[in-house]
């Protein structure tokens, strides 16, 4: 499962663990900023109060409240005497919000009205530049050629170091002959000019602070027969001194390498097409797949990310100002993300989990809770702190525990991201009656959850600082990461903004995985920060279940299926400004049924100018462009001769993939220890694949795990669609050439993914499950196989074969077993042979393909046991 997949999914079930079917009243809704209290009246029935048509009997604080059918019962011109100030004194008025009247919220600058700005959902005077104390350039350090344009943005913050979004008093401007432009507000974008090394050259000024970006300026000129390649840190724009830059021809064969110096530049001897790799052992190895060096500018940037496992870090916490209600108390946690998360290793996102027991109506339930989860009960807090884990970027000297920014920034022990957290109020008695069964049926918690995120809100803090430290156990493969005393410490605001903006999305046809469409969606409402990466702001959910089709099954209060419903807090607490992005997210569940799937989901990616309340879907939201389909198909050989219509370490689908829509394929391989190595190539060869070069030495070959038996590595394959603002699609090589859209920067212009984890073929005994036991002669022992299907039919992968060594009137015999006996969850029973016995002999369960051949690398599990 991608990492973006586990981290909606888990926001699902924030919403789904406490879950009810149907919609609460209006009475059960608890105390929320909505408008209209009326203290002095208390009630215990509607008809208590001043007038039923207009109030109703809030149970929870026993006071009457202001009640709605349309935004015009919240008016003054409709409530007379009993007009609501809260509706008539804020600009944007109120809305009708599930029978309350709610003070409405603003999203941006133009929802106000002129001299006025939109700061944390209200409209107000804009803030004076004059309040300004420091400011950050991102990025603060860029790496071109000439002629390259490169957008810089500010972000401002005030004497006590709280964001300060600024619509006046920001001044850009050059400060050498590297760079030319000017500029104001919070962006502008500048030219590389003049061949320079490493200096300040971009400034910005901001009241009485001022910020400044490096910037180093490479010829545009490459030497014929020669490949230029800048290796940097992806999430930094830091060079990297020390990688190995080889060029490969089409057999995979090394035919030019080159070592990157100081500033981060290889050059490589290479003509002809070949595929160019750049080797760090500190970093992910990424290879570009079939380079022109004669149609091409010869002139590369290939960004690395930094192995994820290595060091750890982040923000922990509580939650202040709870309600004070007898209700349970959900929440999750985390920092933003860079680009869409793709490339964040699940640990990078979650962390681990904790074993805590709940007692919901006198049911003890014990439940897996992700660190990042927050849960109390009035009596009982199961989880009252959280911790976030956060990924390695940029950071300043106000970070305590470093000796030195630059110093951090360069060895990957600190980061600057942002904290949020949704958290909701949720009665007991919304609990749904199968919370207490003895299973959960995902698809209808997740589709009894909807109603819920009106309970939601959102919290806000921006610019947390962290260090990383080395992470326990990460050199062996068993990375302890539950000590969390270096992580910064942020509480969060339970009640900071409501996700006042409920609309609806209109879902385009879900595609399919194994010739069944995708089992539902999760849309992630997000603001995209410069530098930071993707805050999540709101959320949508909606499952394909009745009928399994290719829309997403109605919603009530919606007229069509296809539509979800998306609850969603408008920018806040320094947000303001960043660009709004829906993440459509279509998933399958067929890995929790059956044990042969992987994690399989499409994504679209759409830009918002700003949300709107549309609570029924009268102008829902529409999705430009289709879901891509999965990447079913692709294989690799990970022997150095021909296997199975494979050339020695190629990859490629063995057919069409029916990819038109994408404009970029990566494979990624994945060492037992996070290691990993990222292929690029173009969709249009996805059937011709590419050969991957064995890595010189020093570096490990991570196609492979890692462990003793040299096994075969984690895959997950992506297609991405990629395009310029303008509509041009965004390659492989067009994203490699160095220029204003680059690989870095992959996350801003991808509009479509897809993503497919091609699990590891594994075989784990069961019965017996441990060495030594005895079992009796003829009798039928048991193992289980994912990752691949158990099966004679056309699009099985092959059965289990059992061999034995040792034992009398065993050695030599074999006993095939090609059924799954489980209905999916890979259980295969195999039947010893009755003359087989003895002390000490061993079993050995093989996956062979079709032919009886066992598949290469090797994937077997041997168990010794005693036949008498």
């Amino acid at each position: 499962m991608n990492p973006l997949t586990r981290l909606v999914l888990l926001l699902g079930l924030l919403c789904a663990g406490p879950a009810l079917d149907g919609c609460g009243s209006a009475a059960d809704l608890g105390p929320e900023p909505f408008a209209g209290d009326v203290p002095n009246t208390p009630c215990t029935v509607d008809e208590d109060c001043p007038d039923p048509a207009l109030f109703f009997c809030n149970t929870v604080t026993s006071r009457c409240a202001a009640a709605c059918r349309s935004r015009e019962d919240c008016g003054a011109a409709r409530r007379g005497e009993y007009a609501l100030a809260e509706c008539d004194g804020n600009p944007l008025g109120c809305q009708c919000d599930m029978g309350k009247c709610v003070v409405s919220l603003c999203s941006r600058d133009a929802d106000c009205q002129q001299e006025q700005v939109c700061r944390d959902g209200r409209c107000g005077a804009a803030p004076e530049a004059a309040t300004a104390a420091s400011c950050r350039v991102t990025p603060d350090f860029v790496i071109g050629r000439q002629g390259t344009q490169v957008r810089f943005d500010v972000a401002v913050s005030d004497a006590l170091g709280r964001p300060l979004v600024l619509t006046e008093g920001i001044t850009w401007t050059e400060t050498g002959a590297a760079v030319v432009g000017t500029g104001a507000g919070a962006s502008a974008t500048f030219t590389l000019a003049a061949v320079a090394e490493a200096s300040e050259a971009v400034e910005v000024r901001v009241g009485t602070a001022t910020c400044r970006a490096r910037v180093t300026v490479l010829p545009p000129e490459v030497e014929a027969g020669w490949v230029r390649v800048v290796v940097t840190d992806e999430l930094t724009g830091r060079p990297l001194q020390g990688a190995l830059v080889v060029a490969a021809n089409a057999e995979g064969g090394i035919i030019g390498a080159g070592a990157t110096e100081a500033g981060g530049v290889a050059l490589v001897q290479a003509s002809g097409v070949v595929s160019l790799t750049a080797f760090h052992a500190d970093y992910g190895y990424l290879t570009l797949a079939h380079y022109d060096t004669a149609a091409g500018s010869r002139d590369l940037t290939l960004p690395l990310r930094r192995n994820p496992l290595e060091l750890y870090g982040g923000a922990r916490g509580t939650f202040g100002n709870l309600p004070a209600t007898p209700n349970l108390h959900v929440g999750f946690a985390g920092l933003s993300t860079p680009g869409l998360g793709l490339e964040l290793a699940p640990e990078q996102l979650m962390g681990p989990s904790n074993e805590v027991s709940l007692d919901l109506g006198g049911v003890a339930r014990e439940l897996a809770l992700p660190l990042g989860m927050y849960m109390a009960l009035p009596s009982n807090p199961v989880q009252a702190e959280y911790s976030a884990p956060g990924v390695a970027g940029v950071c300043d000297a106000r970070l305590e525990g470093i000796t030195g920014a630059e110093e951090a920034i360069r060895a990957g022990t600190c980061g600057t991201r942002t904290a949020w957290a949704l958290a909701g109020d949720v009665p007991p008695a919304e609990l749904p009656p199968s919370l207490f069964g003895p299973t959960l049926d995902m698809s209808q918690l997740v589709a009894q959850s909807i109603p819920l995120l009106r309970r939601f809100q959102s919290s806000i803090v921006r610019d947390v600082q962290f260090r990383l430290l080395p992470t326990p156990g990460a050199g062996a493969g068993t990375p302890n990461f539950r000590d969390t005393l270096h992580f910064t410490s942020v509480d969060h605001d339970f009640q900071q903004l409501p996700l006042g903006f409920q609309f609806a999305v209109r879902v385009p046809s879900l595609p399919r995985y194994r010739g069944a469409f995708l089992d539902g969606t999760f849309i992630l409402g997000t603001a995209s920060v410069p530098g930071q990466g993707l805050v999540p702001l709101g959320l949508g959910l909606g499952v394909n279940v009745n009928p399994a089709d290719p829309s997403t099954d109605l919603q009530a209060g919606l007229p069509a299926p296809g539509l979800v419903s998306v609850r969603m807090a408008p920018a806040h607490h320094g947000l303001e400004g960043s660009d709004y992005r829906l993440l459509v997210l279509a998933r399958s569940n067929a890995a929790l049924t059956d044990a042969s799937a992987g994690a399989a989901s499409s994504a679209l990616v759409e830009p918002l100018t700003g949300l709107f309340f549309d609570p029924r879907g009268s102008s829902p939201v529409a999705i430009s462009g289709s879901f891509l389909p999965v990447p079913e198909g692709a294989r690799y050989n990970f022997e150095a001769m021909p296997y199975r219509g494979l050339e020695g370490r190629q990859f490629r689908f063995l057919t069409d993939p029916g990819l038109g829509g994408a404009t970029l394929l990566r494979a990624v391989f994945t060492h037992r220890l996070g290691h990993r190595w990222t292929v690029l190539l173009e969709p249009a060869r996805a059937t011709a694949g590419v050969r991957l070069p064995v890595p010189p030495a020093p570096f490990e070959d991570r196609t492979f795990f890692g462990d003793i038996t040299g096994t075969r590595s984690l895959l997950l394959v992506q297609a991405l669609s990629a395009s310029q603002p303008q509509g041009d699609g965004l390659g492989p090589v067009a994203l490699a050439e160095a220029d204003g859209a680059n690989l870095a920067r992959l996350g801003d212009f991808t509009r479509a993914w897809s993503a497919l984890d091609y699990r590891r073929p594994e075989v784990t005994w069961l019965s017996p499950g441990l060495d030594g036991l005895s079992v009796p002669r003829g009798s039928t022992v048991r193992v289980r196989v994912t990752g691949f299907r158990v099966g004679s039919g056309p699009t099985d992968d092959g059965y289990v074969q059992l061999s034995f060594t040792g034992g009398l009137g065993c050695e030599g015999q074999t006993v095939p077993g090609d059924v799954d006996a489980s209905q999916g969850r890979g259980e295969v029973e195999l039947k010893l042979p009755p003359g087989c016995s003895g002390l000490a002999t061993f079993l050995t369960a093989t996956l062979v393909d079709a032919t009886g051949a066992p598949l290469r690398p090797r994937v077997s599990s041997t168990l010794r046991v005693d036949i008498p």
